[in-house]
């Protein structure tokens, strides 16, 4: 064998090296991707499960309330304290909604998008100080 087939095989091989590791690094991303999305519709999905519930459970509690309040008042009185009630609960949502929902949301997304640094070893000369 010359010294220039075997560049020239040298060079074959290292090509398609590069190529099959920019597939693959394309085929990783792709499935990242895909289990970032996944875990971020399947959240969706749950939590939107869960708030047609709550609110189906909250209106047949709230009848409850309000026909357990018409044996000391009147019904028109009863459901408007009910009402007040809610007035109340949304105010407190909107006073707090960076707290209640736009904090967790933004913790979860980063969570799922950025990776946690990886803790670095103490020095030794740190250690051995404390």
């Amino acid at each position: 064998m010359t010294s220039d087939s075997t560049k020239q095989s040298l060079t074959q091989v290292l090509s398609s090296s590069v190529l099959r590791y920019l597939r693959l690094l394309i085929e990783d991303a792709r499935l990242a991707t895909a289990e970032k999305l996944t875990m971020l519709l399947s959240a969706v999905a749950f939590f939107a499960l869960l708030v047609i519930v709550g609110v189906v459970a909250l209106v047949f509690i709230s009848i409850g309330i309000g026909q357990f309040l018409t044996a000391t008042v009147a019904p028109v009185w009863a459901y408007t304290y009910i009402a007040g009630f809610y007035v109340l609960v949304f105010l407190a949502l909107i006073i707090f909604r960076r707290a209640l929902f736009v904090d967790p949301i933004a913790r979860f997304i980063s969570r799922l998008i950025v990776e946690a640094p990886k803790p670095s070893k103490p020095a030794e000369n740190e250690s051995d100080s404390k």
